[in-house]
């Protein structure tokens, strides 16, 4: 059975709060529910797994990105590539094909006054995530977790008027002191 928005989807968290904490949904009129129960479901172990662990560690966490629906996602105007965005979690097109391959679940998060780095090193070392992606000290920071976690972490580093990933091992992103 698909749960109330307002229902609790670990310690600290509710349902609603990944949906509608985008600046993208704040200024639109579209309804961004998940359907599919397993959405629910990952959105459920992603807070249990990452973020409560998070808060639990550092504080209040400030989410800047959730869950986003496919109806939501066509008014989002860059950055985003559907089959790769595990913010669709379990959702599925109108062929009854997942969105995202990668299953799963994302958000998009930050500590008020600490720096990006120290948070993303954190989940790093005591996490289970599936891709972490890294935009600077400043920014929130963009994880994803699922069943199988490939542990990938993605420099979002800024060249001419882009970002550009690029991957980097797990020991060289702990050694990292600065962006």
């Amino acid at each position: 059975m698909i749960p109330k928005l307002s229902d609790k989807c670990s310690k600290y968290f509710r349902f609603k709060d990944f949906f509608e904490c985008s600046d993208t949904y704040k200024i639109s009129s579209i309804p961004n529910i998940p359907k599919e129960l397993e959405t629910y479901e990952a959105i459920k172990y992603f807070s249990s797994e990452i973020l409560d662990k998070v808060r639990d560690n550092f504080g209040d966490v400030v989410l800047s990105y959730g869950f986003c629906n496919f109806e939501l996602s066509k008014v989002i105007k860059k950055n985003i590539y559907p089959k790769t965005d595990q913010h669709a979690g379990f959702e599925k097109n109108s062929k009854g094909k997942l969105i995202c391959e990668r299953q799963g679940f994302a958000s998009d998060f930050k500590i008020e006054g600490l720096s990006s780095l120290i948070l993303a090193q954190w989940i790093v070392e005591n996490c289970m995530f599936d891709r972490l992606y890294f935009y600077g000290e400043d920014r929130p920071i963009h994880v994803s977790a699922n069943l199988i976690p490939a542990k990938k972490i993605v420099l979002m580093k800024f060249y001419k008027t882009r970002r550009v990933p690029q991957n980097i091992s797990k020991d060289k992103f702990l050694k990292m002191k600065n962006f």
